[in-house]
This record gives structure tokens, C-alpha cells and sequence, in this order.
């Protein structure tokens, strides 16, 4: 897979939609996004989000991003009895999902502060949005 980096204007601009998106649905969430090694690209939290949710944004995103998987993947796998919680980095809870683009690996986004599947479905529809280039940096 051929490696390129997710800009910070990127970032912002898919962290935005992700908030638009959230706001449509009633949600307050925070929202994660990081670069293909799992660093910190933007952290926010919209006004209405619990504190913890930033962390629990973070490590979904960081978890996708180092295992190159959705974390509904791990989530599932945790639910059928496969014993993951000693594995440095899982993050079994829905809402971190990869960012690709044309078969490329740019990063990975977490979202957390509503429903498992909810956050998850949010996810799934921006990076759908971004791997079809309709996420426009401004």
C-alpha cells in the first residue's frame, strides 16, 4: 500500500465534516483524527461532549490507524468471546475507521460520545465522503 501523508488541512476539513455530520444526527461528540503511524493530527471536542469521550476519540483513531482496521472489527471479535484486551493499542469499541483514498492509507479517524453503532456509522460515512474526494480542504 502506497503511503502518503494526511495534511493538516486535511485533517481539519474531515474533522469538520465529521462535526457537521454530528450536529445533523443531534449528536455532541468528540472527534479524533491522526496521520498513518497514529499521531495526533486534530482533537476536538463539540461543547455538549464528555470530557473522557477526547481520549476514547483518540484511541479508536490511534487503533485503526496501527492495525490498519476499522475498531468495529476488534469491537465484534470482543463480543465472540476472542480475548483482545491485553494487545497494546486495541481499542474494541466501534467509531475509528481508516482514511484511504484511491488504495491509499492516509490515516484514521475516531469518533466517541454516542452509540457504539451510531459513531461507527457516522465514521463510515465520512471516510466514504473523503475516499471519494468529496471532503474539500478550505
Amino acid at each position: 500500500m502506497e503511503r502518503r501523508a494526511l495534511t493538516c488541512a486535511q485533517a481539519e476539513a474531515i474533522a469538520k465534516a465529521a462535526m457537521a455530520g454530528a450536529r445533523e444526527k443531534g449528536f455532541e461528540l468528540a472527534i479524533a483524527i491522526v496521520d498513518d503511524g497514529g499521531w495526533s493530527n486534530v482533537q476536538m471536542r463539540m461543547d455538549g461532549a464528555f470530557p473522557a469521550a477526547v481520549d476514547a476519540a483518540l484511541a479508536k483513531a490511534r487503533s485503526a490507524a496501527l492495525f490498519r482496521r476499522p475498531t468495529s472489527d476488534f469491537s465484534r471479535r470482543v463480543k465472540e468471546g476472542m480475548p483482545l484486551a491485553h494487545l497494546p493499542h486495541v481499542t474494541p469499541l466501534g467509531g475509528g475507521v481508516l482514511l484511504e483514498r484511491d488504495g491509499v492509507f492516509f490515516g484514521a479517524m475516531g469518533l466517541s460520545g454516542a452509540r457504539e453503532d451510531t459513531e461507527t456509522e457516522l465514521a463510515e460515512r465520512i471516510a466514504a465522503e473523503f475516499a471519494a474526494g468529496r471532503i474539500v480542504q478550505t
